[in-house]
């Protein structure tokens, strides 16, 4: 969907050549494409956001890149997972973020970068072991020294947003799970953990400093 959101909204589309693919298909004109690899930075107003390489959540279920543009409409397999990253934010005022979208990393990845708040991807991470689960933490929340985690991507995206949100069924993921493996690590590390609630708007970096 992220074609449309950029061709509704105006805004430019930045990603790697499967994000491209996508817009490409969807007509964007080329000069709302932006293609980045890891390790590039881009200036959006009074941010700056850096793309690092990630994974997705295992299992991936529709792996590989995507090659070509894909056209509306088009099967579900055709929407490869492409790239993945991790999104550093970095304001002007000096407040930091790490967006990890999937609950997937990349070993050693984020070494030596820090984030304040991360928002930590958790879909599909209860049906994962509880080794993959410290792992996570370890290399996405503690790795960049946050101070506070807001989970993501934890409800089901089968409803639309005019309902209540809810966790994804149980035959996806266990949220209970999630929250009590992260809940551990974070008493551990000194972090807090917070669920954001839907059309509110927050300050993540609020009670910070």
């Amino acid at each position: 969907d992220s074609a449309v959101v950029a061709d509704r909204t105006g805004a430019t589309l930045i990603g790697g050549e499967s994000s491209a693919n996508l817009g490409r298909g969807h007509q964007l004109p080329p000069e709302r494409i932006q293609l980045v690899a890891t390790g590039d930075s881009t200036r959006l107003g009074a941010f700056t956001v850096t793309h690092l390489e990630s994974a997705h959540c295992p299992p991936d279920r529709y792996p590989g890149q995507i090659l070509e543009p894909v056209t509306s409409p088009a099967r579900a397999a055709s929407y490869k997972c492409g790239e993945a990253w991790s999104l550093l934010v970095r304001h002007d005022s000096g407040r930091t973020a790490l967006v990890q979208g999937s609950a997937g990393f990349v070993a050693g990845a984020l070494a030596g970068q820090q984030a304040d708040v991360v928002y930590l991807g958790v879909g599909q991470l209860g049906v994962q072991s509880a080794d993959y689960i410290r792992t996570y933490w370890r290399e996405t929340v503690r790795a960049v020294g946050a101070r506070r985690v807001v989970l993501i991507h934890w409800d089901d995206f089968f409803r639309p947003l005019t309902r209540p949100l809810r966790a994804l069924p149980y035959l996806g993921d266990n949220l209970d799970v999630t929250i009590r493996e992260l809940g551990a690590l974070a008493r551990q590390d000194g972090v807090s953990i917070h669920l954001p609630k839907v059309w509110q708007r927050e300050d993540p970096w609020a009670g910070l400093d």
